[in-house]
């Protein structure tokens, strides 16, 4: 069951009109969580997100964050999953020169099961040197990670490293963290501050260093342990990037004990929401 511009309707009836500008110019923001046994996890941050994204995009939300509040928990309770992925889309509407944004913006929350990757099981980058445009906004372009795909496919990686000018920002779709000396270091510019990477940074630094600044790629390469995170991920440790092997390509200590405190911060969560 899916959300459409005032409607609950199954999947196959919800329909956009092909002058939707997020389909003629991918003009358009969205925001991804997840709901575990019908509790939306970390929900007002991510409303938050979308909420700033529209506002920086120059979208108006055609429903107040209440209402926009009950449709999610009502896409929940209809797509009853214990491991739920909610998506909110929003859209320049429908363009009447297929440039300029409508009044009304088109809207659609939806949800679709989804598994987590094993907490033990690493991750491989490529490093790419590209910075994303407008990284404060989450908008519907991937252009580049889709198009670097089968290059991805050839390295046996499965995402990609952003840098530029010698620093690196992010992953395509999560947040890049270092150790180094037992300090846990993440990059602050150029990158979109992603809900579990705040909460992490809430909870890390009452149990080590941790540092927000600009991170060099030869930090990166010296890194003692890497690791990337993000709502379909939580904590996933980067065992290899590009031919550099990170901690004998294991998930390291560290990340270890990050991953074993998330679980727990996600439980105060649920219990919040309950």
């Amino acid at each position: 069951m899916i959300y459409l511009n005032g409607e609950i309707l199954p999947s196959e009836k919800a329909q956009i009109h092909v002058s939707d500008l997020g389909l003629l110019r991918g003009y358009g923001i969205f925001d991804f969580f997840r709901a575990i046994d019908g509790q939306p996890i970390f929900i007002e941050d991510h409303l938050d997100r979308f909420e700033n994204s529209a506002r920086l995009m120059g979208l108006p939300i055609p429903e107040s964050r209440e209402r926009l509040r009950e449709i999610i928990l009502e896409i929940i309770r209809l797509n009853p999953h214990p491991l739920l992925g909610v998506k909110m889309i929003m859209t320049g509407g429908y363009s009447e020169d297929g440039y300029t944004p409508a009044e009304q913006s088109n809207l659609i929350v939806m949800g679709k099961p989804f598994e987590f990757k094993p907490a033990d099981v690493g991750m491989k980058l490529m490093s790419m040197e590209y910075r994303r445009e407008i990284p404060e906004i989450k908008t519907l372009n991937y252009i580049v990670p889709i198009r670097a795909i089968q290059q991805m496919k050839a390295q046996g990686a499965d995402d990609l490293l952003y840098y530029r000018d010698g620093k690196i920002s992010e992953s395509s779709r999560s947040n890049i963290f270092i150790i180094k000396n037992e300090k846990i270091i993440t990059p602050v510019d150029g990158a979109l501050f992603g809900v579990t990477r705040k909460h992490i940074l809430n909870f890390a630094k009452k149990h080590f260093s941790v540092e927000e600044r600009d991170v060099t790629i030869q930090e990166f390469w010296e890194a003692d342990e890497v690791f990337t995170t993000g709502s379909t991920k939580r904590i996933v440790a980067i065992t290899k990037t590009d031919n550099q092997v990170f901690s004998d390509g294991k998930v390291g200590r560290i990340t270890k004990k990050l991953q074993e405190l998330f679980l727990e911060e996600e439980k105060a969560n649920e219990k919040i929401m309950l």
